[in-house]
């Protein structure tokens, strides 16, 4: 039902799972039924197990919609450094200076927590960006491209800063050997994948398929191709990196096969179920009742600064890069949203006591906020790109017909 509110406002779809997310978790419905019941809504383990898996098949869709040539770029580089550093380098200092003493916990200081709500703002969240994109039908668009491949760039960067402040937490230095091999095992993991993937995986599932349609087993080649998606998500996991950085490798390798519509038209079904549970599970982990009021200020603050960085961190390098001005800015829209590396950064941070559970809300709110509050301008930014191109197009086939005649 908040699917057809929702469109009918002319907003992203998730906007509405995120709030029921929120409605249903423990700020408002689950915090009464809670104290008035002593009923829990949810199974935390069981919430996040069919969060994942639909956040992995939506990256694998994702990845059925693009190409991974065009992927990897010194663009897509740039403008994933961008929306890196100028986070990091701005949500730190904020952290430092404003939080009061006592928010962070018996394994941390003022130093270390910084670092870590630092750490939240900087990856980019794919899964939400590429709902949009989805949504719209602009994952071939060149703008696309650039937001998903700087994205998956962003989550490896994100999880390199992640280990930097892990390894400050623990020792009060450095690991630089960690780091080395976290980020060689994460760029060999991706190229092996990949070609693993186009040589072999992809053309095993193909025969399979054929083989199977003889056979009377119409979903072979289907039920194959999901298998090795989770087998992808799985490593991607074991080796650091978040399960749907596999899922979208996985989805690459089907997207230049004959299969690549049957899988997709498969894939949708299982998303329709799956997907909206991450989206609700965002929402849920939002507890308003932890925030005090002493963090408004800083909670309003560091929304802001997560926004205007990504925009200013992605945006200008999207620009030099070729992009037209409406186009880095969609990038830079595109890039803003956070979410499940930056929940893992503040569930790390909490696990190892460096913050407390007010300050974990505080970022999950904030997360959650930026993930939400540039939706609709991305997309209103998307379709001035698409009617700028229309114009254009129109206007070219208007000069072209007299010389025609």
């Amino acid at each position: 039902m908040s699917h057809f509110v929702i469109r009918k406002l002319g907003q992203p779809t998730i906007i509405g799972e995120i709030a029921i997310g929120v409605v249903i978790g423990p700020s408002i419905v689950g915090a009464y039924l809670l104290n008035r019941y002593n009923i829990t809504l949810f199974d935390p383990a069981l919430t996040a197990s069919f969060a994942s898996i639909g956040a992995i098949f939506l990256l694998f869709l994702v990845g059925l919609e693009s190409d991974f040539r065009v992927m990897y770029t010194r663009k897509n580089f740039a403008v994933a450094l961008g929306g890196v550093l100028l986070p990091f380098v701005f949500g730190a200092p904020l952290a430092y200076y404003m939080l009061p003493d006592g928010v962070w916990g018996a394994g941390g200081d003022r130093f270390t927590m910084a670092a870590f709500v630092g750490a939240a703002m900087v990856a980019t969240s794919t899964a939400i960006a590429a709902a949009i994109l989805l949504e719209l039908g602009l994952m071939k668009d060149r703008v696309a491209q650039t937001i998903i491949g700087a994205a998956v760039i962003d989550d490896i960067l994100g999880l390199l800063v992640l280990s930097m402040v892990v390894g400050l937490s623990r020792s009060g230095v450095i690991d630089i050997t960690a780091i080395a091999i976290l980020l060689a095992t994460a760029l060999v993991f991706i190229g092996v994948a990949i070609y693993v993937g186009v040589h072999f995986f992809s053309k095993i599932v193909v025969r399979l398929q054929v083989a199977g349609a003889r056979m009377g087993m119409k979903h072979g080649g289907f039920s194959i191709a999901i298998a090795i998606t989770f087998l992808y998500a799985f490593i991607s996991e074991v080796i650091g990196l978040s399960a749907i950085v596999g899922a979208f490798l996985a989805g690459t390798m089907f997207a230049s096969t004959p299969l690549r519509k049957d899988l997709e038209e498969g894939a949708t079904y299982l998303a329709a179920i799956f997907t909206p549970i991450f989206f609700i599970s965002l929402g849920v982990l939002v507890d308003l009742t932890q925030v005090s009021p002493g963090f408004y200020l800083f909670s309003l603050l560091l929304v802001g600064v997560a926004i205007a960085t990504k925009v200013v961190g992605c945006s200008i390098p999207a620009r030099l890069s070729g992009l037209r001005t409406p186009e880095a800015l969609a990038v830079g829209l595109g890039m803003v949203p956070r979410g499940e590396v930056g929940l893992i950064v503040a569930l790390t941070a909490l696990n190892a006591k460096v913050i407390q559970s007010g300050l974990f809300s505080v970022i999950v709110l904030v997360s959650v906020a930026v993930s939400v509050l540039p939706s609709p301008f991305l997309k209103r930014t998307l379709r001035r790109v698409a009617a700028q191109r229309a114009r254009a197009r129109a206007a070219a086939a208007t000069e072209a017909q007299p010389n025609s005649l």
